[in-house]
């Protein structure tokens, strides 16, 4: 089995703190972010772009349009706490599990983390396609390689292989063997080894203990950093089962002394619902909410709008209007995902029609002609109707199945909703749970609160963003 790349080589750095400097674990990781700036440099992913392209010929230019796939620009002030929230809560984990310490020996040798302070467990969540899984590659990125090998820190010969994070996807019907099996299969992969295949695969009906023992195996062995589960709204599928995985990951965090991130769409947050011994548990690191814009005139859409529209590969470059904007926040209604979508939709329409140049004429055309199947989703966030924004995401993530195209009943039960009296009586749209559970869930862990002006978040983007994508089209 490959390894999904080569490790990387260790380079420890001293910045006068004991408890990194003396931690082979951590004094090679990039520090956490001081402020704004720094999470805004860290985090933003720019295409290669050059004017000159534009006079590329046709083929080339509908190739590097699609550059625009890998673009993240963190406008959102959500975006810059939580890298600095969660890596922080990173280098805390990391700390107690000095392996050049007697409390880290035990730990290694199978004994419980003994810390006065626990590390903890993070939320992120939000709308599909407002960017969660991108921003977690982001963070990610943010905090260092995944793989490392070390071989000796100082004078002391330390061979070991050190896993940053492991990141899954929680898997429809979830259980503890399952989840645990999709980490040591991932594992391997890593390595480029087979250890862990099969440890739970041919296991049936083993207790908590058993599997909390296996995986305990592989984030000591590794000195894994962080576990991170995307796709996390699949719990709400399992009913009590879910109960016994959160259950899981707690106990994990709690004996090994291991941050978890996790993130999922608001379905997610029934699982916090009835419970506020679960939910505590679940936003005690941090609860970052990834809120839709509520208007064109949004500051971090605006921002977004204004960062991405120069990206063109057409012949003729139009400015971005307030009609633009407009335009594109009528169309996706704010969801990131769909928004960069449509530009590069209308992008590559403009070059086929020879029309070379988009503006909001060709948005809509677009959209209408191009993208129907994202029809009936745009029509329950425009409607703000609460009975209809819960099932966004589901007709979102159907959008582009293999019958969405021609199957045009969703949009007709949602238009027969929408004329009935109760459904339509003038309604404020509520508060999303999400708000209050923002409110209620706010991360106890320092995190920066300095904000910067929108015209100096542009250009960080725009110009500072330190990321080559030259490889992009292979």
């Amino acid at each position: 089995m490959p390894p999904i790349e080569l490790s990387s080589h260790t380079d420890y750095k001293t910045i006068g703190i004991d408890e990194i400097d003396s931690n082979p674990l951590i004094s090679h990781l990039v520090m956490p972010p001081e402020n704004d700036r720094e999470a805004i440099l860290r985090l933003g992913l720019k295409p290669e772009y050059s004017p000159e392209e534009r006079m590329l010929p046709a083929f080339a230019r509908r190739l590097k349009i699609n550059r625009l796939r890998h673009f993240f620009a963190p406008t959102q002030q959500v975006h810059r706490q939580a890298l600095i929230g969660i890596s922080s809560q990173v280098f805390d984990g990391y700390i107690s599990r000095n392996p050049m310490t007697a409390q880290g020996q035990r730990i290694l040798y199978g004994h419980s983390a003994d810390i006065s302070v626990r590390p903890t467990i993070s939320l992120i969540a939000g709308h599909s396609g407002m960017g969660k899984s991108t921003l977690l590659d982001r963070l990610l990125s943010g905090i260092g390689n995944q793989d490392y090998q070390h071989t000796k820190f100082g004078e002391v010969p330390f061979c070991e292989r050190q896993l940053l994070w492991l990141r899954r996807n929680v898997p429809e019907h979830c259980t503890v063997r399952t989840l645990c099996a999709s980490f040591g299969d991932y594992t391997d992969r890593i390595l480029g080894l087979s250890l862990y295949h099969g440890i739970f695969q041919n296991l049936r009906g083993g207790d908590r203990n058993y599997y909390l023992s296996e995986i305990r195996k592989i984030v000591t062995n590794h000195h894994v950093g962080v576990l991170v589960l995307d796709e996390f709204q699949n719990l709400s599928l399992m009913g009590v089962g879910a109960a016994k995985i959160i259950a899981f990951l707690v106990n994990l965090r709690d004996e090994l002394g291991l941050p978890i991130v996790i993130a999922g769409t608001y379905k997610a947050l029934r699982l916090l619902e009835g419970d506020l011994s679960i939910a505590r548990r679940l936003v005690e690191g941090g609860y970052y909410d990834l809120k839709r814009p509520s208007a064109a005139d949004d500051e971090s859409f605006v921002q977004l709008c204004k960062i991405v529209w120069p990206y063109q590969w057409t012949r003729t470059q139009s400015e971005c209007s307030d009609s633009v904007i407009q335009s594109l926040y009528d169309v996706s209604q704010g969801i990131t995902g769909i928004m960069l979508s449509v530009i590069i939709t209308a992008q590559l329409a403009a070059i086929e029609d020879r029309s070379e140049q988009i503006n909001e004429n060709m948005i809509f055309k677009v959209f209408k002609e191009r993208m129907k199947p994202l029809h009936s989703a745009i029509d329950i966030l425009k409607s703000k109707n609460p009975r209809l924004l819960d099932t966004f995401d589901e007709a979102f993530s159907n959008s582009f199945s293999e019958t969405a195209a021609s199957n045009y009943t969703t949009r007709a039960h949602l238009s027969k909703i929408l004329s009935d009296r109760t459904a339509t009586t003038e309604i404020e749209p509520s508060p999303a749970r999400s708000e209050s559970l923002e409110t209620s869930y706010r991360s106890s862990s320092g995190v920066s609160t300095l904000k910067m002006d929108s015209d100096e978040i542009r250009k960080l983007v725009m110009e500072n963003a330190g990321v080559s994508l030259a490889k992009l089209l292979d």
